[in-house]
């Protein structure tokens, strides 16, 4: 933020729960900066410091001077609270330095002498007891922090979500704010889900590159030339568009979600004493005519039920995949033939919740192969065996369930191998499948599913090398987000998609 007006932009902000915060000295945040910092900030920036808001998120274009108003919010925070903490945490050592060096420099035309807190390489220890304390996005680096009074994530949108949730209990004692600053980064990670929601504690400012008047238009018009059309959009008009290369994108994830309803399947009760009719959805009038006319109806759909293992820290998860036959139009006034079609939808979707023992896990699979909701159909369970799935499958075996068991080695390699109902698969193989089978819209799934925007996510996720168009490897954007909904899912549809 210089010292005379340098931005006039109009900022798209949402109001969440937030107060004024007054230091001290009865100073709020923004006479501090104006007086005290003997800066000018624009209307917008103005709006921001007069807030002053718990919760912040900050969508802005590239040289916005998010860095600098954080700086000066950092500042007033040392100054106004003696002894507290304000953490800056940054993708790299590098950027938080360059954050910690901005703060210093406020305090020097303060008068403030600062030193470093003796702890941590990039920090700044006020007379007060206040410290500034700038961290990479290192979890080992993190830990020890509480009573935070601050915590600035800077490029939030590329930190992973595990950072991000180790960071959030250091706030828990001090009721600390939170501000988080970034561009875009894609539709998956936490800084684009608390931009989505529906959570009324964040506030939120959107600032483009066009409301921007360091930017000017001439520099705009030669990067929208000089870049691909994504990368302008995410780089300078804050748009959460799908990652470079992405093969599930958006677009055509929410293509698929259908009004089928979930299956009556409760995990917790897996039991229920009425369960009500689970295919209403295929009931269509075409089918209500082909009844009246005395024309065999449709048999019963048929359940795939995948279970994909995790480990100790991963998930374990549950799909059932429903195929079911369907009228798909009039009937044929030349045959009397009514047309039909098979339809495939994701209709259930579970997370075994972390720490459930191979026992537990296989005795809530064996119970859901039995509900009455996916009973009278040819139905099957597949289960990944892979590493610590091999338990899991013997675990099973025992409990006898009711649909024949299909063992799956997800593989590296290329070729597929059957050994009785044992099946080597090639990861390539299952995510290829399901691909091929949303962009053809011949699998479906159910939008009232609790987990179908987490499906979605992990989905979106996953991407070829864009450097390596030879590669046909589906590897994840994010580490950090999980893949086992989509294994589940992968493995149903998978056997699903036979002919018999």
């Amino acid at each position: 933020m210089p010292r005379k007006p340098a931005f006039t932009p109009k900022s798209r902000a949402v109001p969440g729960r937030h107060t004024s915060r007054v230091s001290a000295d009865g100073q709020p945040l923004l006479e501090f900066v104006t007086n005290s910092l003997k800066l000018t900030p624009d209307p917008e920036q103005a709006k921001l410091l007069r807030l002053d808001p718990r919760r912040c998120i900050l969508n802005c274009t590239r040289q916005w001077g998010k860095s600098t108003v954080t700086a000066a919010k950092a500042v007033h925070k040392a100054c106004t609270e003696p002894g507290s903490l304000t953490v800056a945490l940054s993708p790299s050592a590098r950027q938080s330095g360059e954050f910690v060096l901005k703060a210093r420099n406020f305090l020097n035309t303060l008068g403030i002498v600062t030193k470093s807190d003796g702890h941590n390489e990039i920090s700044i220890a006020l007379p007060n007891g206040s410290r500034i304390v700038g961290l990479p996005s290192s979890e080992d680096k993190i830990r020890g922090f509480s009573a935070v009074s601050l915590m600035l994530i800077d490029e939030a949108a590329r930190v992973d979500d595990t950072l991000y949730t180790s960071v959030r209990p250091m706030l828990a004692t001090s009721d600390g704010q939170l501000w988080l600053l970034s561009t875009p980064n894609g539709r998956a990670g936490f800084f684009y889900r608390e931009w989505i929601s529906a959570s009324s504690q964040w506030t939120r400012f959107e600032i483009p590159a066009e409301k921007c008047p360091r930017i000017s238009p001439s520099f705009l018009d030669e990067e929208r030339l000089s870049h691909p059309r994504d990368t302008f959009l995410r780089e300078y008009c804050c748009q959460f568009l799908d990652a470079e290369g992405a093969v599930f994108p958006y677009s055509l994830l929410e293509s698929t979600l259908c009004d089928a309803d979930p299956l009556p399947i409760d995990p917790g009760n897996i039991q229920p004493r009425i369960v009500p009719p689970t295919d209403a959805h295929l009931r269509t009038l075409f089918e209500a005519k082909a009844r009246a006319c005395g024309v065999t109806p449709p048999p019963p759909p048929d359940y795939f039920i995948g279970v994909d293992v995790g480990q100790s820290r991963d998930y374990s998860a549950i799909a059932i995949v429903e195929r079911a036959t369907v009228i798909s139009g009039p009937q044929d006034r030349i045959t009397y033939e009514w047309p039909k079609t098979t339809l495939r939808t994701l209709r259930f979707l579970h997370r075994v919740p972390l720490g459930t023992s191979f026992a537990g896990i296989a005795a809530l699979v064996a119970a859901i192969t039995r509900h009455p909701a996916i009973q009278g159909g040819s139905n099957r369970l597949i289960v990944d065996g892979t590493g610590v799935g091999r338990p899991v499958v013997e675990q099973i075996r025992s409990h006898h369930p009711d649909p024949i068991l299909h063992t799956v080695i997800i593989t590296s390699g290329s070729n597929e191998t059957r050994t009785g109902d044992t099946h080597g698969i090639p990861r390539k193989t299952l995510l290829g499948l399901l691909e091929l089978s949303l962009q053809n819209s011949a699998f479906k799934i159910s939008r009232g599913l609790p987990l179908a925007n987490a499906l979605l996510e992990e989905l979106n996720n996953l991407q070829r090398d864009p450097d390596n168009p030879y590669n046909d490897e589906l590897r994840p954007v994010r580490p950090s987000i999980h893949d086992d909904l989509v294994f589940a899912t992968a493995l149903a549809y998978w056997r699903g998609s036979w002919k018999y």
